[in-house]
């Protein structure tokens, strides 16, 4: 009894481990310039898009990778890349194309950071979802309707993406790509950046991350908390300061339906230091006439 206890504590506890082990991170290097290189990582959450999980799986452990140029940067939209300089290899990709995904768990926004299999929709042309990826530098939730599903997401090194050479744009064609290879790109886009490696390391967690549209709306509902605050609290200063001005004090004139005046009458009783003068006291009634006496007469 005890020890079919102690099976299922364990199953309890590896659980968490067993939930992580179809996520995976993967370690792209990336060529900047002939003389600059750096890299940049990328967790996969299999549960967002899990055939496209599964195909990014088997081009990291193919090598596929290892020579692709980014062709297509358009900064402020996305980054693409995920052509083989090869042609034959590209053409043994090309006849895998991927299925639409349908039983996703948890879809993910393509917001800043994430990356997907392109589309015909998003510069795909008609192999979409077949080897080539987009990495979006803003948030592009108009691919959300073109059917680009974010498997993973950039959770390190984002700054390495973003310094990506960008001078081409989007001249370079995945067509001419496909049938030439490596010379076409040598002959006519020789500054591109490239992928000299990727490979799986240890699992790296992924930030939180809001979308630009959840975070403007948060932050027009505080906007509008705080000006609610303070007319609610410039209305309680206003009542509080009318209450005063009317209380009246003693040895004052004050009107109490002028507002203005009871305050410029506490203002002016303050200042000066000496009370005001007395009235003098009135003076004493004057005595009646004596009456004339009629009695001498007689």
């Amino acid at each position: 009894m005890l020890q079919r206890g102690s099976h299922a504590l364990v199953i309890l506890m590896c659980s968490p481990l067993l939930v992580r082990c179809e996520d995976y991170t993967v370690k792209f290097e990336v060529a900047l310039t002939p003389e600059r290189r750096d890299s940049f990582l990328v967790t996969v959450r299999e549960a967002k898009s899990p055939i496209a999980a599964r195909r990014f799986k088997e081009l990291v452990n193919s090598n596929f990778f290892t020579g692709c140029p980014f062709y297509r940067v358009m900064p402020g939209f996305l980054v693409q890349f995920g052509l083989s300089g090869n042609v034959t290899l590209q053409r043994h990709w090309d006849r895998q194309v991927l299925q639409e995904e349908r039983a996703i768990e948890h879809k993910d926004w393509n917001m800043r950071g994430t990356i997907a299999f392109a589309t015909s929709g998003a510069g795909g042309g008609t192999q979409g979802r077949s080897t080539q990826l987009l990495i979006n530098y803003d948030d592009n939730h108009q691919l959300d309707n073109a059917g680009v599903v974010p498997f993973g997401r950039i959770v390190r090194g984002m700054h390495v993406v973003d310094a990506i050479y960008s001078g081409y744009r989007d001249r370079p064609q995945a067509a001419d790509i496909r049938q030439q290879g490596d010379a076409y790109l040598q002959r006519e886009f020789p500054r591109l950046s490239h992928v000299y490696g990727a490979m799986q390391v240890a699992f790296v967690e992924e930030p939180m991350m809001i979308s630009k549209n959840v975070m403007g709306a948060l932050i027009t509902v505080g906007m509008a908390l705080v000006a609610a605050l303070c007319c609610f609290g410039l209305r309680v200063l206003q009542r509080r300061s009318k209450g005063y001005a009317k209380t009246p004090l003693a040895g004052t004139f004050d009107d109490p339906e002028d507002d203005d005046a009871g305050v410029v009458e506490l203002l002016t009783t303050d200042e000066d230091d000496d009370p005001p003068p007395l009235p003098p006291p009135p003076s004493p009634p004057s005595p009646p006439p004596t009456p004339p006496n009629h009695r001498r007469g007689r």
